[in-house]
């Protein structure tokens, strides 16, 4: 687990539009950790919350990444009927 891979997940995010629908696509929490996986993606819940609070210039809590992070994906899914919010919360939740 490392900050830099929590970096480069981040950016991918940011760029990488395909990347980004195939996880709030994914319909369980385990999906979107299985595509991760092999990605080669390994990143704390404390990695990922450092890296997104430099990206942001603020302290960014668990519970306020969860709700911004489904915010983005409820109106995706809402236009596209697909995926699930739920499913990229309990992802979150279970990270380490």
């Amino acid at each position: 687990m490392s900050v830099e891979s929590a970096k480069a997940f981040c950016a991918r995010m940011m760029s990488d539009d395909s990347f980004r629908d195939s996880l709030g696509a994914a319909a369980s929490a385990d999906e979107i950790a299985k595509i991760l996986k092999e990605e080669n993606y390994s990143f704390s819940k404390n990695d990922l919350l450092r890296v997104i609070s430099g990206l942001m210039d603020k302290e960014i809590k668990a519970e306020d990444l969860t709700k911004m992070v489904c915010e983005v994906y409820e109106e995706e899914i809402n236009s596209e009927g697909k995926g699930s919010a739920e499913a990229v919360a309990q992802w979150l939740e279970s990270l380490d």
